[in-house]
């Protein structure tokens, strides 16, 4: 995608499941999606066919600081940036914890088992090793794992999913197969069956305790650029879901852009939506539902 998105924001720029309000003021742009490259000799990381300065930006998960270092391809992230330079960087795992087990296959972490091929040939992903995982929901509700990379260096675990078998009175939920006890008794209320959410804090005996309950909203993709798969559509094609969380409703004013032979972006119609395609999504909080204003299909 050759276009860059320029986003006028508030206080509110860096979202996401996890992520804090930013201070900053200054007018920025937000994309969602997986990092190209990392350049370590300039301090440089590569997204939307992007290049962006790196040296300065505030480097984390949730509260967890992260240096440059351990950033690679694949990983995806919610970065702030403008006129070249990121200014805020938030990895999105979608896991983070110790291995339990692992194969060529398969890796269990957090109680809950991934696939994923070629496992066995990262020495760093290992039992008794912490590892953290990328991916996303495809439209059967199962994990795609898109890149798997040591987390020895994060001391806290990590869960995203949707909610299931929600009991308020005794505080547990589960996201997939893994049971989560939530100790933040402050979004307890916002809880409930089908809502998406990170979960921060450590899975022991079975149960991963939470001290931290993010519940996403329509508020942390506003203004945002998001990459992300079409998994579901209806037949008017009017609203579409990206990768089984986040829905988006289509209007007449939305525009649809695809890339030509040469690379270069050309004006198109919703025919390029369709089940499993990628795409990038521009989108605005209209009445309190993200509706889109701009759709490209991603041919990478």
């Amino acid at each position: 995608m050759k276009k860059v998105a320029v986003l006028l924001l508030g206080s509110m720029v860096l979202t996401g499941c996890g992520s804090d309000e930013s201070s900053d003021s200054h007018a920025s742009s937000t994309y969602m999606g997986e990092i190209e490259s990392v350049d370590q000799s300039n301090s440089s990381v590569s997204i939307n066919s992007m290049s962006l300065d790196a040296s300065h930006a505030e480097i984390k998960l949730n509260d967890m600081p992260i240096n440059l270092i351990e950033l690679d391809k694949g990983m995806q992230v919610d970065i702030e940036y403008d006129h070249g330079v990121a200014y805020e960087i938030e990895l999105e795992p979608i896991v983070v914890g110790e291995v339990s087990q692992v194969s060529a296959t398969d890796i269990t972490i957090n109680g809950q088992i991934f696939k994923h091929d070629g496992l066995t040939s990262n020495s760093n992903i290992a039992v008794n090793r912490r590892a953290m995982l990328f991916g996303y929901l495809n439209s059967s509700k199962e994990w795609v794992i898109t890149a798997v990379y040591n987390a020895d260096f994060l001391p806290n675990d990590v869960h995203e999913g949707l909610v299931s078998d929600l009991n308020q009175g005794t505080n547990t939920f589960k996201l997939n197969s893994t049971i989560v006890e939530s100790k933040d008794y402050d979004d307890l209320n916002e809880l409930r069956n089908g809502v998406w959410v990170e979960v921060e804090g450590t899975y022991h005996a079975n149960t991963f305790i939470a001290t931290d309950v993010d519940v996403e909203d329509v508020y942390d993709f506003s203004n945002v650029e998001m990459e992300g798969y079409i998994t579901d559509i209806n037949a008017e094609k009017t609203s579409m879901t990206l990768s089984s969380r986040t829905k988006v409703t289509i209007t007449e004013n939305t525009r649809f852009f695809k890339e030509d032979l040469q690379g270069n972006d050309i004006a198109c119609d919703n025919s390029i939506l369709a089940l499993g395609a990628k795409v990038e999504v521009d989108l605005i909080n209209k009445n309190g539902e993200l509706e889109a204003t701009e759709i490209e299909l991603d041919n990478d």
